[in-house]
C-alpha cells in the first residue's frame, strides 16, 4: 500500500474515543506556540495534517469537547481523560490536525519542521536536524 493510502487509527488515553483517518496526509509538525505547549503540556505538540474528508470518529464523537483559543485555532480533546486529539484553523476548513501521539497505528512518516519556536520553552535544546522557523508567515 501507498504512503499516500496508509489508514491509520487512534484513541484517547482512556479509549473512549477511536478514530481513523486515510491518507494522503498533510504538514507533519512539531508546534511550539504557546497554545499547543499548555494544550498538551508539554514542550510542543506534534500534528499531522489530513483532509476532514479522509477523517472519522469510530466511538466516542459524543466525548469529544473543544476549546477554542484566542488566536482561533479550535482543540478538540476527550471530554472523561483529556487527552488531546485534534486541532483545526479557520483558514484551512478542510483539513484537520491529528495529535500524532494519539495513533495506535505505526506511522512511517516523520515530522518535517519544527514551527513557532519564538515560543520555544529555554529548557529545550532541539538537535534533531529538522529546519526550524520562527513563525508560520517563514
Amino acid at each position: 500500500m501507498a504512503m499516500s493510502e496508509e489508514v491509520h487509527e487512534g484513541s484517547c488515553c482512556c479509549g473512549r474515543v477511536r478514530f481513523r483517518m486515510q491518507g494522503p496526509f498533510g504538514t507533519f509538525s512539531h508546534c511550539h506556540c504557546t497554545d499547543c505547549r499548555k494544550s498538551h503540556g508539554a514542550a510542543f505538540a506534534t500534528y499531522i495534517g489530513v483532509g476532514r474528508a479522509r477523517f472519522g470518529f469510530l466511538q466516542g464523537e459524543g466525548e469529544v469537547g473543544s476549546f477554542t483559543t484566542a488566536t482561533g485555532t479550535r482543540r478538540g480533546f476527550c471530554r472523561n481523560c483529556g487527552s488531546s486529539l485534534t486541532g483545526t484553523v479557520a483558514s484551512e476548513p478542510d483539513m484537520i490536525y491529528i495529535a500524532a501521539g494519539t495513533l495506535d497505528t505505526p506511522l512511517r512518516l516523520k515530522p518535517e519542521y519544527h514551527i513557532f519556536i519564538r515560543s520555544q520553552v529555554p529548557w529545550l535544546d532541539l538537535q534533531d536536524g529538522l529546519p526550524q522557523h520562527r513563525e508560520f508567515a517563514e
